[in-house]
């Protein structure tokens, strides 16, 4: 990965003098600091994460660390953090029962709620592929999946459509659709919880997951960007919401060794923005060793509660102009050639209009 000056200075935004020079937290003076509500060692923290960053992608940073400990280049960017924590026993209606309500006491790690009460479902973390070594995929294996490989299967959490990248890349981009109101129905409060997703991450060194996107709201109809990291803590989302029917661009990469950034630019109320959002990921490496990165769309459901006929259904989004390598100065376009294998789960709810390795349109019907 190409190495930085440690004495950078990055314009970031409106603020007047927000210079983002890696120096020393002693030296930062008032009229330097990035954000003056924080402090100087926080300042100077923040600098080398927004240096690290690729240099279209530092105007709106927001990091969390382990212990969720938030620091901003902009101090309205902190209203936007959204965190969640787990739901252990929550009552649904049922609407497909005689009974007014079931209550079960265990959901597993996949049911959120947020200060408000509002409830989420966000993705399962899946184990690493385990058969990493060379095999050969057929036609049919781009449009579906490879009839041989195992890590294909039922995870009782929703359908999906993935797209595995080869090991050794630690950068990714590509533009997506995100659908309109037509092109989607889910029930974020249903019964199974079932919510969109379009979103990207992958596997570490260590084989630690990560899933980071946009999850759609059934009572907003919009989309909200989410971070999900195996051993670091609970998950995020954020506001603003991205709205639907529009092109976005979404990028994941590993800026620095053991930490993951999400960009995601589009329009939010009216607006073109940008949003960068960066978290510490044990075992993910800078120069790609180790990493595997995916590209998926799903419709996702409690865990153990999946319904593949729920009505739900997500069409036409679509995976373009997709690149990947080690970082945004070394990368190609992503082609069946960076590609280890595709899995749609279940084949019979998954349609797939394929192109190549970084460009398909995907939908999935629960009917």
């Amino acid at each position: 990965m190409k190495v930085k000056s440690l004495c950078t200075c990055v314009v970031v935004g409106m603020l007047s003098l927000s210079l983002t020079c890696s120096v020393g937290a002693e030296s930062l003076q008032n009229e330097q600091l990035i954000n003056p509500s924080m402090t100087k060692s926080d300042n100077a923290f923040l600098s080398d994460i927004i240096n690290s960053l690729d240099p279209e992608d530092r105007e709106n940073v927001t990091y969390i660390d382990e212990t969720g400990k938030v620091l901003v280049n902009k101090e309205s960017l902190r209203q936007e953090v959204i965190p969640l924590e787990p739901v252990s026993q929550v009552t649904y209606k049922n609407s497909n029962s005689s009974l007014t309500s079931v209550t079960d006491t265990t959901y597993k790690n996949n049911r959120y709620k947020d200060s408000t009460g509002q409830l989420y479902t966000l993705p399962v973390l899946q184990p690493k592929p385990a058969c990493m070594g060379n095999h050969s995929l057929t036609p049919m294996d781009f449009s579906t999946n490879s009839a041989s490989f195992p890590e294909c299967r039922d995870l009782r959490n929703g359908p999906y459509r993935s797209v595995w990248s080869h090991i050794g890349f630690a950068w990714a981009s590509t533009r997506v659709h995100l659908p309109s109101a037509r092109q989607i129905r889910d029930n974020n409060s249903g019964y199974n919880g079932s919510t969109g997703f379009i979103y990207m991450g992958g596997w570490s060194n260590t084989n630690r997951a990560v899933d980071v996107g946009l999850q759609h709201s059934t009572k907003y109809n919009d989309w909200a960007p989410f971070m999900l990291i195996e051993g670091v803590k609970n998950p995020y989302t954020f506001k603003p919401r991205f709205e639907p029917d529009q092109e976005v661009q979404m990028k994941f990469y590993v800026p620095s060794d053991g930490n993951i950034a999400l960009t995601v630019t589009g329009y939010a109320d009216g607006e073109k923005i940008s949003r960068s959002y960066v978290e510490p990921a044990p075992g993910w490496t800078a120069n790609g060793n180790g990493n595997l990165i995916k590209r998926t769309t799903s419709i996702g459901q409690i865990q153990d509660r999946q319904d593949y006929n729920d009505g739900s259904y997500i069409r036409r989004v679509r995976w373009a102009t997709s690149y990947i390598g080690t970082n945004s100065e070394d990368n190609i376009p992503w082609r069946n050639s960076q590609t280890y294998d595709y899995c749609s789960m279940p084949r019979s709810k998954v349609e797939v209009d394929y192109v190549h390795g970084g460009e398909e349109t995907d939908s999935i019907f629960l009917d």
